[in-house]
């Protein structure tokens, strides 16, 4: 077995927030061998303040920027933390200290209940690539002379939008080029429009595992019409949910399409295909087979020998064999 140990490290007042400036306890730590060390970013009463990561600076519940999650939500929280240096110090030590009387401050997050943009760009699952290491800058200078042994990754950095972010426009959210991006992204995302086929009423459901059963499919579909069948499809990480209306298929389709998150996997749906009878077809073929039976061809000359016009009982291909009496010599 191999057994893997987080090393953290605690240092109590060791940095100042990038927030607040006041002096905070730092936790650092590796998630694993090949990652970067981490370390909490900001103080932990800020990050109260905004229900954020100390680390990352992600929301906590959706795990998206904050400019993202309060245009989403309707939240105006740009304007309840000071940006002042006095201003800011006094609102977080009333914090504290509201805090430490066991009083709770006042705020709008996870009181407003998530809409459809919420839904659609909600992570759910971990994103492992910000746990890489960091870019060797001596490499891209060329100047790197640990090779293999370096801690720090040997590539060249990618210019892009994302490559210019600031921590404070994350925390305040305001000009983050993530939260841009993501927003221009939930406005690109197709929706599901209903076929022309009005006796489709059946919906596909993709990306499942084992962990997904027949019972959690209905919990999630049955609140939008009743459901005349599901069927999984375990061999093809699929299942196919079938409505009595076609009015029942049409609002779950409507209400599901990109935001279907089951046990933190987010599904794939699409609308059923017309089935072909498969009796029609099959029947079309059997047809000439039988046919054929029935009337078979004449037989073939052997090398251009004439066959006889005269019949004997044995020469009878519908006769299992003939008396004794009946043979001619």
């Amino acid at each position: 077995s191999i057994y893997l140990i987080l090393v953290q490290t605690k240092a109590d007042y060791d940095k100042e927030c990038k927030i607040c400036t006041r002096p905070f306890t730092v936790f650092k730590w590796r998630p694993v061998r090949d990652a970067r060390y981490k370390k909490s970013e900001i103080c932990q009463t800020c990050s109260k303040l905004k229900n954020v990561c100390q680390v990352c600076l992600l929301d906590l519940e959706y795990g998206l920027p904050v400019q993202v999650r309060d245009t989403a939500l309707s939240i105006a929280s740009n304007d309840a933390i000071p940006k002042s240096d006095v201003n800011r110090e006094y609102f977080a030590e009333e914090h504290d200290r509201r805090a430490r009387a066991g009083i709770d401050y006042e705020s709008s997050y996870g009181k407003v209940r998530a809409n459809d943009t919420i839904l659609k760009l909600q992570r759910t699952a971990p994103y492992y690539k910000r746990n890489r290491a960091h870019v060797c800058s001596f490499f891209v200078r060329g100047q790197c002379t640990k090779g293999p042994e370096c801690p720090y990754r040997h590539e060249m950095p990618v210019e892009g939008e994302l490559s210019h972010q600031n921590i404070k426009d994350r925390y305040y959210g305001v000009n983050d080029p993530l939260a841009m991006k993501l927003l221009n992204k939930a406005g690109e995302m197709p929706s599901l429009l209903p076929p022309d086929d009005q006796s489709i009423r059946t919906l596909y459901v993709g990306g499942l595992d084992a962990r997904i059963t027949e019972q959690d499919l209905r919990d999630n579909f049955y609140a939008h019409g009743e459901i005349e069948s599901v069927k999984l499809v375990i061999q093809r990480a699929c299942a196919f949910v079938t409505y009595t209306t076609r009015e029942g298929a049409e609002k779950a389709a409507e209400e599901l399409v990109n935001r279907l998150v089951i046990k933190g996997l987010r599904l794939k749906l699409l609308w059923g295909r017309p089935q072909v009878p498969k009796l029609a077809s099959e029947g079309s073929d059997e047809a000439p087979k039988q046919q054929a039976m029935q009337n078979p061809p004449p037989p073939v000359p052997y090398f251009d020998i004439p066959l006889p016009t005269a019949y004997y009982p044995s020469m009878d291909p519908q006769r299992m064999g003939a008396g004794a009496g009946s043979f001619i010599f």
